[in-house]
């Protein structure tokens, strides 16, 4: 994938704020550059531990050389999955080659081995039942196809996606790229290379201040006991309960008081409980279609009847 590239300027994103995370360090460029001139230098003496800026300008999109990436993938093996999450793929060929997915949403499969669920909205709840940066690529893919068997999973992503997407750069590595992915998708969108959605907003700030939203009622939930931060868990509490006018509703400015209970505490706990369980379970993929036996079932989905 070309440096040059917008893709490939997200991707040196992504992968310098999970270098920031393997070094341990603030995802600010003094501290990875601080980190990365001592990582240099452990593995080659000879070279001094001074500064050096490539390290910081990898947060603005920069790309390792290969040899300097080969090492660091011994070290940190987890940037195997950054570097090959099959989201790059899906942007590549939007942005690149200005081309639909359909090929790729067809090669969608689990590796577990069961059977994709027939119906659209049964498969899009299963895919995005826990909003995970890690399965936006599969999404997207459904997303720019313009095959005529995805139309309900396309009719579902009209109504879902923004709020799916939204909670997706609440946590990390989303968090760190809002604007260059929302860009990004936003010219696609205006290409013509997705379908409708939904209040999709038209700049930035209005996307920022939608997380901004987020975020105060995350205060609420947070103050309450009910999550420690962003996390998975919390977004997909939040993806259960925000179509509830009733929750939303609540005045999330007051955090003042003691922390009164969540009337569905119960029932929500579960329900995000069954969700991360079988989020767990299904790992999607693209690719070759797998070996599958006809004789497979197919697993019960863990969303409740008429959940989002």
């Amino acid at each position: 994938m070309p440096g040059s590239s917008l893709v490939g300027q997200l991707r040196g994103r992504v992968v310098a704020h999970s270098l920031c995370n393997c070094f341990g360090c603030r995802h600010d460029g003094p501290a990875l550059e601080r980190c990365g001139c001592a990582w240099t230098h452990q593995h080659h003496p000879k070279i001094s531990p001074t500064r050096n800026n490539k390290w910081p300008r990898l947060l603005t999109g920069s790309e390792l050389r290969q040899t300097c990436l080969n090492e660091l993938l011994v070290d940190f093996p987890s940037l195997h999955s950054v570097l090959n999450d099959p989201l790059w793929v899906v942007l590549s060929r939007l942005w690149d080659k200005r081309r639909h997915t359909d090929h790729l949403a067809q090669s969608l499969y689990l590796e577990n081995g069961y059977r994709l669920p027939a119906l659209g909205p049964v498969l899009m709840r299963r895919l995005c039942v826990c909003p995970d940066w890690h399965n936006l690529g599969f999404v997207l893919a459904l997303l720019g196809s313009t095959c005529r068997q995805f139309k309900a999973h396309l009719h579902w992503l009209r109504t879902h996606f923004l709020n799916y997407l939204l909670l997706v750069c609440m946590t990390e590595p989303g968090c760190f790229v809002r604007e260059p992915l929302y860009e990004l998708l936003n010219e696609l969108y205006r290409r013509g290379l997705f379908e409708p959605i939904d209040d999709w907003p038209s700049d930035f700030a209005a996307f920022d201040q939608a997380c901004q939203e987020f975020n105060r009622y995350a205060d609420w939930l947070r103050y309450r006991g009910w999550i420690s931060g962003w996390d998975l868990y919390a977004c997909t509490l939040f993806q259960h309960c925000w179509p509830d006018e009733a929750w939303q509703r609540r005045n999330v400015s007051a955090l003042v008081g003691p922390p009164a209970p969540f009337e569905r505490s119960t029932r929500q706990a579960k329900f995000v409980e069954a969700a991360l369980k079988g989020h767990r379970r299904d790992r999607f993929a693209m690719g070759e279609w797998p070996d599958v036996s006809d004789s497979l079932p197919v697993e019960p989905v863990p969303v409740a009847a008429g959940s989002s």
